[in-house]
C-alpha cells in the first residue's frame, strides 16, 4: 500500500477548497458553509441558523421585473 491515508481534517480541507467547482452550487450558501468551516463553527445548529438567515434574506428581498 504506496498510498497514504488522508486525515479526517484533509479530507475536508480538500472538499472546502473545491466546493465552488462544483456545477448549479448556490454561491452564497457555498460562502456561507466555507465561513463557518474556516472559522471552525461548522456546527448542525450554526449551519442551520446561517441558512435559515439566507433564507430570509431571499424572501425579504425585492424581486426584479423579470422574476
Amino acid at each position: 500500500m504506496d498510498k497514504e491515508i488522508k486525515s479526517g481534517k484533509a479530507v475536508l480541507d480538500e472538499f472546502f477548497s473545491e466546493i465552488y467547482n462544483i456545477e448549479n452550487v448556490d454561491e452564497r450558501t457555498v460562502d456561507v458553509l466555507v465561513s463557518l468551516y474556516s472559522e471552525g463553527k461548522l456546527t448542525d445548529k450554526n449551519i442551520q441558523n446561517k441558512l435559515e438567515e439566507l433564507v430570509q434574506q431571499e424572501l425579504t428581498q425585492p424581486k426584479k421585473e423579470n422574476e
